[in-house]
């Protein structure tokens, strides 16, 4: 998957955009007979058999696109030329022509390599990052590059580059962050997979958000990972999908870092009961939003009918600070991609970086410029003291139960780039704040759609287990879904079942 221009990729803009007349075009789709929709594992299977092609499966995820991304913003940079071309290459791997997108912060050699910035608008990537190398070796097939918000530092996908990516359950809603434009193709029935990553939340809050599936991985479990365990080594690669069957099996297939064994596939419930501890409050002991507390609470009492013993979370060992530790963590990432993309996208020595960068990354870099590296060292090895001790929590619990966001998505505009640095932090703290400290901790976490408000919203929580767990979470995920039957629901927005 190389070769590839700008140029390329905005002559394939022009063609999806003329490829069908959007208005009324979900209506005039054909739809097969009853649900035409298909599992990632099920399109493989039918690519295996002969009883479809990969160039068909690969048709059909474009003209999908073609028919919401003028609804979505899901995709800023289509590259369906080069998808056409792999298809009819005969890919192999467990996954082998099943359609995929690729979030943009993941890089690929002669590819842009935007990461959401109008720094980097320009920017065409000279190299393959390894976990690209991965999912190409699974054998799927990307039709473009998904929207994610600037640098990914943030839990909504509304860069002012592309503008607001949307949640296909309410279109005035957020699809999250940062994987927010996988998250709303995946989400539409667009493609059954899409890449994702997570460096405090950035599967798991577009999996609720959205009604999907995100596991966050073990720190050192997925393919290309390096063998670093550090509290500060919080980025994890990984898939967005509507199943749990497709969630084990992308696991299955792109498992393979240097700090585990690679695990036999998992492919339904286990019939041990679980000690599971349930967190509800945020650090700061607030609740949440009462649509999210109901949910919550009927999951936990779920579990407790299923057969497992149910407690409340021992939080003792959460240190009270927590959140400014891992703030001084985040604006330091942040300053370091704004350095990046000064220098990579050729940002001038004297230019107004305000036409540059988003208000929340210049807050965030200007925030990490006063704090000394005494300070820094100081944040980080508290981060370090507080991963050893929420890693020897679960010497005494299986899983821990927390809500994945503070609320239901968003409104579009409530965490917008154009807000003041110091209102968007006040708001992801409420909105945001309970999914970082498992990427400290280097722990397995998986956000499922356990259940909806009234008017029609899922609502994700986040099951948590001891490094290298990931079985154990995938096992008591299908297990849920066997029950709570979220693969069924279809959003508003929906063309999983239209066909050329």
């Amino acid at each position: 998957m190389t070769g590839f221009t700008r140029r390329k990729f905005l002559e394939s803009a022009a063609a999806m955009a003329a490829a069908v007349p959007l208005a009324g075009c979900v209506n005039a789709a054909r739809t097969t007979g009853g649900d035409a929709w298909r599992s990632a594992v099920e399109q493989a299977a039918a690519v295996r058999s002969g009883s479809t092609s990969a160039l068909d499966l690969v048709n059909t995820a474009i003209f999908r696109l073609g028919l919401v991304n003028d609804d979505l913003n899901a995709v800023a940079l289509p590259n369906f030329e080069d998808a056409r071309e792999a298809a009819v290459r005969s890919p192999s791997g467990d996954f082998a022509g099943v359609p995929t997108l690729i979030k943009d912060n993941l890089m690929m050699a002669g590819m842009p390599y935007t990461q959401g910035s109008r720094a980097l608008r320009n920017y065409v990537a000279d190299e393959t990052a390894p976990f690209a190398a991965v999912i190409e070796k699974t054998g799927m097939i990307s039709i473009g590059r998904s929207t994610l918000p600037e640098f990914g530092l943030t839990a909504t996908t509304e860069p002012l580059l592309t503008g607001a990516t949307r949640n296909p359950w309410n279109t005035g809603r957020s699809a999250g962050g940062s994987s927010g434009g996988s998250a709303a193709a995946v989400a539409a029935g667009v493609v059954s997979i899409a890449h994702a990553n997570d460096g405090g939340g950035s599967i798991r809050i577009p999996a609720a958000a959205c009604g999907l599936v995100g596991l966050k991985a073990s720190r050192g479990r997925m393919g290309g990972d390096d063998d670093s365990d550090r509290a500060t080594d919080i980025g994890i690669q990984g898939f967005l999908t509507r199943t749990v069957r497709d969630t084990a099996a992308a696991f299955h297939a792109a498992q393979g870092g240097p700090l585990f064994s690679r695990v036999p596939l998992v492919t339904g419930p286990s019939e041990r009961r679980l000690r599971v501890a349930g967190r509800l409050g945020r650090v700061d002991g607030s609740l949440p939003d009462p649509a999210v507390v109901r949910v919550y609470e009927d999951t936990m009492a779920l579990l407790a009918r299923m057969g497992h013993t149910i407690a409340d979370a021992d939080t003792t060992f959460v240190s009270p600070s927590l959140s400014d530790d891992f703030l001084v963590l985040w604006t330091t990432g942040a300053a370091n991609r704004v350095e990046f993309a000064r220098k990579a996208g050729g940002v001038p020595d004297d230019a107004d970086l305000s036409e540059y960068f988003e208000p929340l990354m210049l807050g965030m870099a200007a925030a990490a410029a006063d704090n000394s590296e005494a300070d820094r060292e100081a944040a980080f090895a508290r981060l370090a003291s507080f991963s050893d001790a929420y890693r020897a929590h679960f010497e005494n619990i299986d899983v821990m139960v927390t809500p994945v966001l503070g609320q239901p998505a968003a409104p579009i505009g409530y965490i917008s780039p154009r807000i003041p640095y110091d209102e968007q932090r006040e708001r992801l703290n409420a909105y945001a704040g309970f999914t970082g400290a498992e990427n400290v901790a280097g722990l397995p976490a998986i956000s499922l759609p356990c259940g909806w408000t009234p008017d029609g919203l899922p609502v994700g929580l986040q099951f948590i287990a001891a490094p290298g767990a990931e079985p154990m979470l995938l096992a008591l995920a299908y297990e849920l879904e066997d029950i709570l039957e979220w693969p069924q629901r279809r959003p508003p927005i929906w063309v999983g079942d239209r066909e050329l």
